[in-house]
This record gives structure tokens, C-alpha cells and sequence, in this order.
């Protein structure tokens, strides 16, 4: 999660990581930064039908990159199945192949559920026959202490993850050779529902995923919290041990995020062919991975019958600018590869660790480079033990062809996104956070995005904006908890706005031409923690208003108008108060 205070370091120069366009990867193109899979939903004539995209992403040869074309059987013909399902949602033969309900069922429920009183949960639960709720859909298995409505919302959200996930990585799916089976002689020029309408051919499952769902977090720490400590700050956890995952009902986005990143452990583990045993995958090293696929498909968003994994605008990439960007927290690409799950799980800067992993694992799939996209696999199917022969031009040993930038390189130049990335990629999932610190943007780009109320963090450090175009993106800030300006052309003008915005925990407005004015508009501010006015024209006229924000509880005020007897002023009114945190040093 983001940290709610930064460790900021102040520095009068350039960033530290400079462009490179040399070694740039940046996707151009619409939906190049992001894979698109195929999900169930009803018609919408006012809508273009989705296509998936994965085949595309992964297969083709790669002249450049000396990367030879990868054939994967039936592959082709799964991801045209589904694009003929998006473009007719109610076709009754390819849905009568895939399981799905037909007809007035397809309108009653996405997925065919059956719900009953519980007798068959796993003993080590302890649970008492009819004391639960027991569903089925047909890829899952939920033992719920959960209300039936919300049991039957969980798993219909986890089946749709279930789908996405067969479409984006179908070499390593356990089900990839029943349908390459069954779709061999699709022609070219022949629908995959005209070659199945004579086929009595079906898929199945070689086995149910079983899922716990517990009534609340209490329910939830209560029965992991003996065996699995520190379970109670977690929302999900996939026991590789009892292969089930624990969820409790909660609408949140970390929850949310946090039932499909566990899923996705859960599908790897037991929907692949894997020959895994004895250990955890990524027990002795490249644990990054197994952690960064799963944080990657937390930015899975569904948009009627298109759903889409990575992009620029993924909720972990955020983060991830805001780390590697903005503070300059780039762990180096080996020592990632070096930790394997226990010494990962021992290290003391664990969130540090998780947003490196997901961000690498976000530059290799949703970069231009075909070869780091497909390493991806290979390493995948290597540490599950999945059998598959996947070509390459590189050795395992290595993230990418060579020669070519490295690893850290590349991930800084792919999270450097600019105008015409925003605007060839446009998000149609609703932003609530949104950092460009350090990126390539401009009052242009930057309009390419819709306006909302609803952002709870915006960090524009450095970009060249102004009052008018923060105000255009976020007319009424009254759920900004983090805002971040600094080194923009902001000046007093956003004193009013900056007075609606009585949620604020942070904010910085250092080496802007904000002054006292917009102190001004901050003084019936009850919740303003921490304050970054370095480098701003504030004077002593500010004291008084600063002094009497009674939260504060940090503020830099350094390289500011302020003189020394108002310094001292200010600490005399607000002992309590950490003024001027940070050396600011130059370098």
C-alpha cells in the first residue's frame, strides 16, 4: 500500500534517472501498454467488441530481438473463440462449449451457481454440516460464512478472473490441450461456432478451486491468526499447504485487488500442469515473480465484454512512479532475483521489495520488447514446473536479448510515460490515484483524462501545469487525502480550490510561487499532517495561520521568506511540531 508520509529527498538539480530515448520503452498504439482479454457480458450495440490481444503480444517473431515465432497449438483459436463470444455475447453454441448459461438463464446469471446448505467442507475447518453455505460455479468451490448475495458476487467476480486468466496465459493453463483438441480443424476462414455446432465437445475441469470465504475480518483473523501470524493486516491469503484461498466480504479496491492477486497464486499453482512438489514456487529464488504476476493482475479491469491487465494507468504502477521516479528507489534487478520466498518474507523493507517486483514484472509484460514479454513465461513455466518448450532468443540467466538496456534502465524509461502514451491509451477504469512525478507530460497529455472528484492522490511533481489544468482534472477536491505539486507553475490562484479540500492529510508545494494566500485557504484545515512549502515564496506573515493548523504535525519551510526570527516564532508557537525535517542539500 502507499505509505500515507514520504521520506522525501530534496535535491536542486535534475532527476537523477534522465531520458533516454535510445533505450525508451514505451508502447505506442492503442492498447499496446496493456493486455485485453474477452469477458461475459450482455450486447452492447453501442460499443465496438472487444478483441484479445494476448496472442499478438506474446507470439509473433521478432526480427530485431533474433526472437523466432512461438506456435502455440489451439492458442489462435481460443483467443478468435472468444472474440466471436464479445461480438455475439448470446451465442448458444460457443456458450454451451465454455459452460456458460443460454438464454433466460444467460439473463438470470452470468455463470451457472449452485448454492446450498454446507456439508462438505474440509474437516481442519471445523465447521458444523449446515452452519455454512456451500457454492459451486463451475471452476469453484466456496465454503461461505458469508450471506448467499454476496457469496454469489465474489464468485461471480473470481469465475470472470478465471477466464481472463485462461486467455492471457493459455500455454500454461491445464486446459489448453482439451481445446487445442477440440479446435485443431477450425479453417482460417471458418467461424469457431460454425465448427462447433455439430461437436459434441465441451470443456471441463480437471478440478474445482476451493475458496473459504469468512464472514468479516474478525471471523477472518480468527481462524488464520494461529496459523499464520500477522494475518489480520492481510484482506486475502492462498495457503499453498491446504491449496484453498481465505477471502472475507469487503467492497473496497485493496480488498478487491487483494481476492484476485491470491487467485491468480491459486491458478498457477493448480490450473497449470504443474509438477511442482515438496516446495514453494520461488522457494530458493526469483520469489519477484511469483508475487509480481499476482500484483500485475490486480489492475485487471473489466469494461462490459473487455477486460484489460496492465497499463500505465494500473493502481500498483502509481506507486511505483512515485517510488522509482519520485524518490529514486530502484532495487537493483538481481538482488530481486536473488530472494526466494523466506529470505523475500525476512526483509525489512518488504512494501519496498513488493512494488519493485510488480513494477518490473509490469515493464516486462506491458513494455514494446516481444522477448521480455515471453521470458516472462519461460520463467513462470520454470518456476511452477510446468512442462512447455517456449523459444527464445536469450538464455534463462537473462531478462532480456542481448545487447540492450538493463533491467533498471528499462523499467525507468517504461514508467516515463508522455503525452502521446495517455493519449493513445485511454482508461476507461475510474482513477482515484494518479502519479506523473517524473514522467514526460504536458497541459496536453494531461487533458486527455477526464475530470472526477473522486481522486484521493495526485502527484504532478515536476510536470510543467498550472492552477487551471489540476482544477480541470479534479473540480471539487473534497476526497484528496495526498497532493503533490511540487516544482509546478501552481501559484495563489489555487487558494480557493486548495480551501474545498478539508480531507487533506498531505501536501507540497515546494518551489512553487505559492505564497501566504494559499496558506490563507488552509487555516480551517483539521486534518493537514504533514506540509512541503520548501523553496515557496511563504513569509512571516504565514506563521500565525501555520502555527494554528492544529494537526500539523510536520513542515519544511526551508529556502522560503521566512526569516530566522519567524522560524524561531513558529517553533516557539508549535513545539510540537517537526519544522524543517530534512536537511536540503545540493547535489
Amino acid at each position: 500500500m502507499r505509505p500515507r508520509r514520504r521520506a522525501k529527498l530534496l535535491l536542486c538539480t535534475a532527476l537523477l534517472f534522465t531520458s533516454s530515448n535510445a533505450h525508451a520503452q514505451r508502447p505506442t498504439g492503442a492498447d499496446a501498454d496493456r493486455m485485453v482479454a474477452v469477458t461475459i457480458s450482455t450486447a452492447d450495440p453501442e460499443r465496438p467488441p472487444a478483441v484479445g490481444n494476448s496472442v499478438q503480444r506474446v507470439c509473433p517473431a521478432s526480427p530485431v530481438e533474433s526472437l523466432p515465432a512461438w506456435n502455440v497449438d489451439g492458442w489462435h483459436a481460443y483467443q478468435r473463440l472468444w472474440n466471436e463470444l464479445a461480438a455475439d455475447p448470446d451465442a448458444p453454441v460457443l456458450r454451451r462449449y465454455l459452460g456458460l448459461p443460454i438464454g433466460s438463464a444467460a439473463a438470470r446469471s452470468t455463470f451457472m451457481i449452485k448454492s446450498s446448505r454446507g456439508r462438505s467442507a474440509p474437516r481442519w475447518l471445523g465447521w458444523r454440516s449446515g452452519s455454512y453455505r456451500q457454492v459451486e460455479t463451475p471452476h469453484l468451490q466456496l465454503f461461505s460464512h458469508a450471506d448467499e448475495q454476496t457469496t454469489r458476487e465474489i464468485a461471480t467476480d473470481l469465475e470472470h478472473v478465471y477466464w481472463v486468466w485462461t486467455q492471457l496465459f493459455f500455454p500454461l493453463w491445464d486446459g489448453s490441450q482439451q481445446v487445442a483438441l477440440h479446435l485443431q480443424d477450425v479453417a482460417a476462414d471458418q467461424s469457431v461456432a460454425s465448427a462447433l455446432a455439430n461437436s459434441r465437445a465441451r470443456m471441463s475441469s480437471r478440478r474445482k478451486l476451493r475458496i473459504v470465504l469468512l464472514k468479516d475480518a474478525d471471523d477472518y483473523a480468527r481462524t488464520l491468526g494461529q496459523s499464520t501470524p500477522g494475518i489480520e493486516q492481510s484482506t486475502g491469503f492462498y495457503s499453498d499447504e491446504r491449496q484453498t484461498s481465505f477471502f472475507y466480504p469487503s467492497t473496497s479496491a485493496d480488498a478487491v485487488a487483494s481476492r484476485r492477486h491470491e487467485l491468480i497464486h491459486q491458478l498457477f499453482r493448480e490450473a497449470t500442469r504443474s509438477r511442482l512438489t515438496g516446495e514453494l514456487p520461488g522457494a530458493r529464488s526469483d520469489f519477484w515473480l511469483i508475487e509480481g504476476i499476482a500484483g500485475y493482475f490486480e489492475s485487471l479491469h473489466r469494461d462490459r465484454c473487455r477486460a484489460t491487465v496492465g497499463g500505465w494507468d494500473s493502481p500498483r504502477l502509481q506507486f511505483a512512479r512515485y517510488r522509482v521516479l519520485g524518490g529514486r528507489d530502484l532495487i537493483p534487478f538481481q538482488e530481486m532475483r536473488a530472494d526466494g520466498h523466506a529470505s523475500a518474507q525476512q526483509r525489512s523493507d518488504l512494501a519496498r521489495w513488493y512494488a519493485n517486483a510488480i513494477a518490473y514484472t509490469h515493464g516486462f509484460l506491458d513494455g514494446d520488447s516481444v522477448a521480455n514479454r515471453r521470458w516472462i513465461y519461460q520463467q513462470l513455466a520454470a518456476l511452477y514446473e510446468i512442462p512447455i518448450d517456449i523459444p527464445s532468443s536469450g538464455s534463462v540467466e537473462s531478462p532480456a536479448p542481448s545487447p540492450a538496456p538493463s533491467p533498471e534502465r528499462t523499467l525507468v524509461d517504461f514508467l516515463k510515460v508522455d503525452d502521446h502514451q495517455l493519449r493513445s491509451n485511454p482508461t476507461t477504469r475510474p482513477l482515484t490515484q494518479l502519479c506523473l512525478s517524473g514522467c514526460e507530460t504536458s497541459p496536453d497529455g494531461l487533458a486527455s483524462l477526464s475530470a472526477t472528484s473522486d481522486w484521493t492522490w495526485i502527484d504532478l511533481s515536476r510536470q510543467p501545469i498550472a492552477t487551471d489544468e489540476l482544477t480541470r482534472l479534479c473540480p471539487t477536491p473534497v476526497r484528496l487525502d495526498q497532493l503533490s505539486l511540487e516544482a509546478t507553475q501552481v501559484d495563489d490562484s489555487i487558494a480557493p480550490w486548495l480551501g474545498q479540500a478539508a480531507g487533506l492529510r498531505e501536501l507540497d508545494l515546494s518551489w512553487t510561487r505559492c505564497g501566504d494566500p494559499t496558506i490563507a485557504s488552509l487555516a480551517g484545515h483539521t486534518n493537514l499532517k504533514t506540509l512541503w512549502l520548501t523553496g515557496s515564496g511563504v513569509t512571516d506573515a504565514a506563521i500565525a495561520t501555520l502555527a494554528s493548523i492544529s494537526s500539523l504535525e510536520s513542515i519544511d519551510v526551508q529556502r522560503t521568506q521566512i526569516t530566522s526570527d519567524g522560524l524561531a516564532r513558529l517553533k516557539t508557537l508549535r513545539p510540537d511540531c517537526n519544522v524543517n525535517p530534512l536537511q536540503l542539500r545540493v547535489q
